[in-house]
């Protein structure tokens, strides 16, 4: 493990990209933070205002619909107004430049591809649709504001198209990552804590292959004795070292 604070970590981390053959991006909520969305865990963490269980979990949709409905209707309307901040940026520069091949994103805000970054899988899903719980037909947002349980003509509720806790990840999206990650040889992990599965095997597939990582996160993760640590925001990282690539 190699952990810098200052500027030092510049150079090395550069190098590492540019001498990359396929790097791709891997974030969490810390990616966000920035741009005043919060993240899960810690102190402040929104986990710690919400119980999982009570709010973000397939028990919670089926238990209370209502009340796990309101929930979402209030993150929507949080979400409408946030724009991406530098750490999306600089994500979306580097992308453009060909320095990253992609983004697996365990965020459902929508901000990547705001700044401008393409190829952007999103493994937890979105809040940009919703859809039927039993027949899966999407809907936009808005349908969430017809009926204080709304539902489909087949007469499932209508939810957000995110993943909940006790459901598994969109098959598609999943299988796209995982081949990205196989054919990858950097992975720069972008403020997430690496605690929730299966999505950290994304970067430890990486390194299982051989690759290397760089991290940039707050708070230590399982991972940092294998990676490039760098610890601090996100947003002043990732655009200290955009520039240093050029990009």
């Amino acid at each position: 493990m190699k952990i810098i604070n200052g500027g030092d970590f510049v150079e090395e981390a550069v190098k590492m990209l540019l001498t990359a053959r396929h790097a791709i991006a891997f974030t969490g909520a810390g990616v966000s933070t920035e741009s005043g969305i919060p993240d899960f865990r810690g102190n402040s963490g929104l986990w710690e205002q919400y119980p999982v269980e009570k709010v973000a979990s397939r028990r919670a949709l089926m238990e209370n619909p209502a009340f796990f409905l309101n929930f979402y209707r209030e993150r929507f309307k949080s979400y409408a107004n946030v724009k991406p901040n530098r750490a999306h940026e600089a994500l979306a520069r580097m992308e453009k430049a060909g320095i990253i091949k992609g983004i697996v994103t365990q965020n459902i805000d929508g901000l990547h591809q705001k700044a401008g970054s393409k190829n952007v899988i999103e493994i937890h899903g979105t809040l940009k649709r919703v859809r039927c719980d039993r027949c899966g037909k999407y809907y936009l947002p808005e349908k969430l504001d017809e009926e204080e349980v709304p539902r489909c003509n087949c007469g499932g509720v209508i939810r957000p198209d995110v993943v909940l806790f006790g459901e598994a990840l969109p098959r598609r999206e999943w299988q796209i990552a995982l081949e990205l990650a196989e054919r990858s040889d950097l992975v720069l992990v972008v403020g997430s804590s690496l605690v929730v599965t299966p999505a950290n095997q994304i970067p430890g597939l990486v390194l299982l292959e051989g690759g290397k990582a760089i991290i940039v996160n707050k708070d230590p993760t399982p991972l940092d004795d294998q990676a490039l640590v760098l610890r601090g925001y996100a947003g002043e990282i990732l655009s200290k070292l955009a520039d240093m690539l050029g990009v």
